[in-house]
């Protein structure tokens, strides 16, 4: 079977490229399952300090494909169920992931962003986005509230009444208006989006692993907890960065001016 979704590693960074170009890299059930067994597969391999969405094409991801729910819609309503569910549990499966992933997930969206593609951008832990990418809900025009824990990740990105401006009314974002938002960290020049996102991973890469994963489990359950009960998140945090190789590595390093090596301390 032709993957759909094409993985590179290099120096530590993994891309994966989702591979339906004809289709705007449209999320059908052969390549959700794709998607997260590559995902799981990444987590578990230790070379991997970094990972990477992005699209072929002229577009990152434009939500799931119709072509695969309208051919559900003429089945008997249980069949229509089982495979409308499936594939919106496997695209919360994907996300589900990204948000447990002790490796930085980085968006590089290259294209057209729609559906469940605004939701895999929602829950990466940073974005880069080419100056041509467009951004859109889509769920409304085809009488569909939202998946892909979008209507969790968006309002934290955007603010909740501009979320919800997003949600509703389906119009089309700018990669400016989405730096504006807050839901991209970057837009650069379509021809510099590889280069960019590759210098940014190596950045992210270069992080101490555990104080990365760690300072992402704070910054996710951070509005779960009251401010006392953060405050000793935190401590327990800091005190179990602490007793790692990292800690010291990056102690050390700057006493002796140097760059810190981090790695050796993984757990």
């Amino acid at each position: 079977m032709t993957a759909l979704i094409r993985l590179a590693a290099e120096d530590g960074i993994a891309t994966l490229t989702f591979d339906r170009p004809d289709a705007l890299n449209a999320l059908n059930e052969a390549m959700a399952i794709e998607l997260n067994a590559k995902l799981a597969r990444l987590a578990h391999h230790d070379d991997i300090r970094a990972i990477v969405l992005t699209g072929a094409g002229h577009a990152f991801m434009a939500g799931g494909d119709l072509h695969s729910l309208r051919d559900a819609l003429d089945e008997k309503p249980a069949i229509r169920d089982r495979a409308i569910g499936k594939l919106v549990r496997l695209a919360q499966s994907a996300v589900e992931a990204i948000a447990a992933s002790r490796k930085p997930v980085i968006a590089s969206v290259n294209g057209a962003v729609a559906g469940f593609g605004l939701s895999l951008v929602a829950a990466c832990d940073l974005a880069i986005a080419a100056q041509r990418a467009t951004f859109t809900s889509a769920y409304g025009r085809i009488g569909s509230s939202p998946d892909g824990g979008v209507t969790y990740t968006l309002p934290r990105a955007l603010g909740a009444r501009q979320a919800a401006q997003w949600l509703y009314l389906d119009e089309r974002h700018s990669a400016d208006e989405a730096l504006r938002a807050g839901l991209v960290n970057w837009v650069v020049p379509d021809d510099r989006l590889a280069e960019q996102t590759r210098s940014l991973l190596e950045r992210m890469g270069a992080l101490a692993p555990d104080a990365f994963a760690q300072t992402k489990d704070l910054l996710l359950h951070a509005p779960q907890r009251s401010f006392a009960d953060h405050l000793y998140a935190e401590q327990r945090s800091f005190l179990h960065c602490a007793a790692g190789d990292d800690f010291r590595e990056g102690i050390d390093a700057f006493f002796d001016r140097r760059s810190p090596v981090f790695g050796s301390g993984v757990r």
